[in-house]
């Protein structure tokens, strides 16, 4: 099981919790993000990325999170490595990913019609890819 250090990930192209997925499939949802563990927090925090499609996501002792990809290549993006299983650990009370602090995350699974919606041409109104599974509030 490869740990690779994880770099501040692109906000650009790492789909964030909340977006519907490329791929159905298994995701792990991070959100309630801080930049740092000691922040105080005002609000609910950001929300993190959606990391997947992913075979398992197993809890070892409340202190690691280790993952297997459907297809190493989509860990590229997340890990920097095409590797199928990677892991992550808690600091404290906190996953860490990126650089940042998720003090809540959740595993779902995105199904086809849950998936992102392919542009089409003829509507005047862009069609929202919105979706949070932990509220089962999907379009």
């Amino acid at each position: 099981m490869h740990t690779p250090e994880i770099a501040t990930i692109d906000n650009e192209t790492v789909p964030h919790y909340g977006t519907k997925p490329h791929k159905p499939g298994l995701y792990l949802g991070l959100l309630q993000g801080r930049h740092r563990p000691s922040q105080q927090m005002d609000d609910w925090g950001f929300g993190g990325p959606t990391i997947g499609p992913l075979k398992w996501c197993h809890t070892t002792y409340a202190a690691h999170i280790k993952l297997e990809f459907e297809e190493s290549s989509d860990a590229v993006e997340y890990f920097g490595v095409e590797e199928a299983h990677c892991h992550m650990n808690l600091e404290g009370d906190m996953l860490t990913f990126g650089g940042m602090y998720y003090g809540d995350w959740t595993v779902y699974y995105g199904g086809p019609e849950d998936c992102e919606r392919p542009s089409d041409s003829f509507r005047k109104t862009t069609r929202s890819n919105a979706m949070y599974a932990h509220r089962k509030f999907l379009l």
